[in-house]
């Protein structure tokens, strides 16, 4: 007789570990599915060895690579053997795929040996995670290139690295490669860094790295190579580069899962999946990078909870996601929540006001002469709803956390007006930033009332 599990979990990164061990909590038998390494690109080519990179070169560690490697490995078999080792959970590993559309809820499992066995459950979820974008470079010899599946491979730090894309990894291992002395240049195709971000933290980020040597290209790409010098299409060269690291962007792992056979719907995205990881087949769910909807390991954690609470608890799914702040771990740090910078712009203009306060004119700023850093705050007038916060700092993902709070409560500058920061600190430019909306609220508050009611209505007919 086949064993029939309350759910089969096909990938086991940060998403897929939580949706197991979230429902085995509950008491209920979870197959979990992987054809790879437990803990996914978060443990194994990602978070976890890129942030130990950086603590590595900022501590000046003689063996860096092979401090990322013993501390990701360590991870990984920790992981792995919570995981063989639940008592509700069966690690199962191979690779997983839907079988058809009549009973969708029968996986097939791959095994590297070519052995198959089917996995039957009431639930099936899948995390099977992103790959990185690569795309082809003239001239360009493929033992020179890397991507985060590489990367922390190397032995020797490369005296010149190339960076194509001027994202969040890019920015991370611009950091890095400097603190262990290699040569960096960022190619960016866009006119600017963190091209989704707001324009004041690309400002300040990049002359935050070029303070410290790195040569930042925005506007154009690399053309080709010739041997180890490459030619970028604005007639720059680069010469002497030993390594390429392709930092472009993720693409959803969905391919080859069996998802048409099911009839679960598709996008160029990944799995189409609302906030709750559900897909148009029933129950079958869908959470992490395979959606296209987050491409971050706490955004799969978050959307992993309420796909549990679905499955596990008889309550309505109704409500929205918390919001989700990203962080970005260079030196300094960037941090932003709140509605996108499109979503910003399209609101009317008139409704809403922007403060913009530089770290360096902050009594922590000046004692620390650092230079590069700001928090820019977009906030609704007289309610002083918060729209978007970003932060350029050093430690930007711990101050975001005061901004996450505050919109997932709706707790605008006008409530945070007084609030006492730890002086001197960095956090200081908040309260300045709450004493400065008070100072232009308070002073006429049917003005900014009205205007705040005038944006609103705008605000619904932009909508329209």
């Amino acid at each position: 007789m086949k064993k029939t599990y309350k759910a089969a979990v096909i990938g086991s990164g940060s998403g897929g570990l939580t949706m197991a061990i979230g429902l085995a909590g509950f008491g209920h038998d979870i197959a979990l599915i992987e054809a790879g390494k437990v803990g996914g690109d978060c443990t194994n080519v990602g978070c976890v060895p890129s942030k130990a990179l950086l603590h590595a070169a900022a501590a000046g560690l003689d063996a860096p690579f092979d401090y990322v490697r013993a501390k990701r490995d360590e991870l990984n078999e920790r992981e792995d053997e919570e995981m063989v080792e639940h008592e509700q959970i069966d690690l199962i590993r191979g690779y997983g795929r839907l079988t058809t559309q009549s009973d969708p809820h029968v996986v097939e499992v791959t095994a590297q040996d070519g052995s198959v066995t089917e996995i039957v459950a009431e639930h099936v979820i899948i995390s099977a995670g992103s790959r990185a974008v690569e795309f082809p470079i003239d001239g360009l010899d493929p033992a020179r290139l890397l991507t985060n599946e590489t990367l922390f491979e190397l032995t020797e730090v490369p005296a010149t690295i190339v960076l194509i894309g001027g994202g969040a990894i890019s920015l991370e291992m611009a950091t890095a490669f400097r603190d262990l002395g290699s040569n960096v240049e960022i190619v960016e195709l866009q006119e600017r860094l963190m091209g989704n971000d707001d324009p004041v933290v690309a400002t300040t980020i990049r002359a935050a790295l070029e303070a410290r040597g790195v040569r930042v290209h925005t506007g154009t790409s690399i053309e080709r190579f010739d041997g180890t010098t490459a030619h970028l299409a604005n007639g720059v060269t680069i010469a002497d580069v030993d390594k390429v690291l392709m930092a472009v962007g993720r693409r959803s792992r969905h391919q080859d899962l069996g998802l048409e056979a099911a009839g679960v719907e598709t996008y160029e995205r990944g799995i189409v999946a609302d906030s709750w990881g559900k897909t148009n087949v029933d129950k079958i769910w869908a959470v992490g990078d395979v959606t296209g909807n987050t491409l971050t390991t706490h955004g799969a954690n978050s959307i992993a909870r309420r796909c549990i609470r679905a499955i596990a608890l008889p309550l309505p799914t109704v409500g929205e996601p918390r919001v989700q702040a990203n962080a970005v771990y260079s030196r300094p740090e960037i941090a932003s929540v709140g509605i996108t910078i499109e979503e910003l712009d399209a609101l009317p203009q008139s409704g809403r006001r922007r403060y913009v306060k530089q770290l360096a004119d902050v009594d922590r700023g000046y004692t620390e002469d650092f230079e590069h850093g700001v928090v820019v705050v977009d906030a609704e007038r007289f309610s002083g709803k918060i729209l978007r916060a970003a932060i350029v700092a050093p430690a930007a993902g711990e101050m975001i956390g005061i901004f996450t709070m505050a919109i997932d409560h709706g707790i605008g500058l006008r409530k945070m007006f007084g609030q006492v920061h730890p002086y001197p600190s960095y956090s200081q430019a908040i309260g300045q930033i709450a004493d400065e909306f008070a100072t232009e609220t308070y002073r006429s508050l049917p003005k900014e009332w009205w205007a705040m009611v005038r944006g609103r209505v705008m605000k619904r007919f932009v909508r329209s």
